[in-house]
């Protein structure tokens, strides 16, 4: 896995965490300012700035939160202590039914994008309407008042709804296009094996970690006449060749970082206890190769093993590999070889 997947939720908590951060602030504002306004025109009770402290509590916790789900549980309890705020200060000015519909369509429409599940957008509008009848109690009058404020309320909640699936499916589609160019990019399509730029990124990554106290070990390998398969038997044989060292290659370097370098090469960066134990994953490789047959023919690898040295640079350790693979193909193939001891200067 490349270091810069992501799940889903992942994604989608990191994108819609600012969001709500920001949204949080502004309404927390904008409470104060109308509790402001109302209290200096009207002079309405100064404990309405208590449902602005709840509020603010509240996208503090936002802050604090660390999945979608603690995302929409400190935005339902924000937006219910706006509710309570703005319908109070409609009942406080005497005006409490002009305002009703306004407050609850404001508040639960706009939200309806910040969140990560379809279920989060009919819930948090519920609640806002439930908070808001609660406080407001409104007096519609007529019977057909009533009725007509339902069925818009109904309407917000199933638009809450709509928005939020589409939007929820939006990132979904966008996550998988986006897993997808990175199994392009980090992936060999052919072995299904890490390719040469997924395995250069993690093995960088292992070679600058102070806290990576075991030994590292960089085996090349190449399998041997390759060339003859694919001009003796086609392509079709040499893909399938590659395809069974790679399975090969996965079996026996499980847990350690391995992938297909380009063409007939392959590489595997251990991280073992010793040298001895470097040297053994190498024969069991060769020999697990060895024992193969492909379309009736048997396949040999060779492999250069070197040991990373103290302030050793990339290049370096994987130039002495390359020199090990040569010294084990020059000695007859289908063998191993350890590369020299002397660090070259870079």
């Amino acid at each position: 896995m490349h270091a810069t997947e992501q799940s889903l939720e992942q994604k989608s908590f990191a994108q819609l965490r600012p969001l709500k951060i920001s949204s949080e602030i502004l309404a927390v504002l904008a409470c104060t300012l109308v509790v402001a306004l109302a209290h200096a025109s009207q002079g309405i009770s100064l404990w309405l700035y208590g449902y602005c402290l709840v509020a603010g509590v509240a996208c503090f916790l936002t802050c604090k939160a660390r999945t979608t789900g603690h995302l929409w549980l400190t935005g339902m309890l924000h937006l219910c202590a706006c509710t309570a705020c703005l319908g109070s200060v409609a009942v406080a000015i005497g005006t409490p039914v002009f305002w009703f519909l306004p407050i609850g369509l404001v508040l639960s429409l706009p939200v309806s994008a910040m969140h990560a599940h379809p279920g989060h957008a009919p819930s948090t509008g519920a609640a806002i309407w439930a908070t808001l009848f609660a406080v407001v109690q409104p007096d519609f009058g007529r019977q057909l008042d009533l009725v007509l404020a339902l069925v818009l309320i109904t309407g917000s909640l199933l638009v809450a709804t709509l928005v939020c699936s589409t939007f929820s499916r939006t990132r979904k589609d966008v996550f998988d296009l986006q897993y997808q160019l990175h199994d392009m990019a980090y992936q060999d399509t052919l072995t299904g094996l890490p390719n040469r730029r997924a395995f250069m990124d993690r093995l960088g990554t292992t070679l600058t970690d102070a806290t990576s106290a075991a030994p590292l070990f960089f085996l090349m390998l190449d399998i041997d006449d390759f060339k003859k398969v694919n001009d003796g038997f086609g392509h079709d044989v040499g893909d399938q060749v590659l395809i069974a060292v790679a399975a090969i290659l996965r079996e026996h370097s499980h847990g350690h970082n391995y992938a297909r370098m380009g063409g007939e090469e392959f590489a595997v960066a251990a991280q073992v206890a010793n040298a001895a134990q470097a040297q053994e994953l190498a024969r069991t490789i060769v020999a697990a190769v060895n024992s193969a047959q492909v379309c009736g023919l048997s396949l040999s690898i060779s492999i250069g093993l070197a040991d990373h040295q103290p302030q050793e640079s990339l290049l370096s350790l994987m130039h002495r590999a390359d020199q090990a693979l040569y010294d084990a193909k020059s000695d007859g193939k289908n063998r191993y070889a350890m590369a020299r001891q002397v660090v070259m200067v870079v």
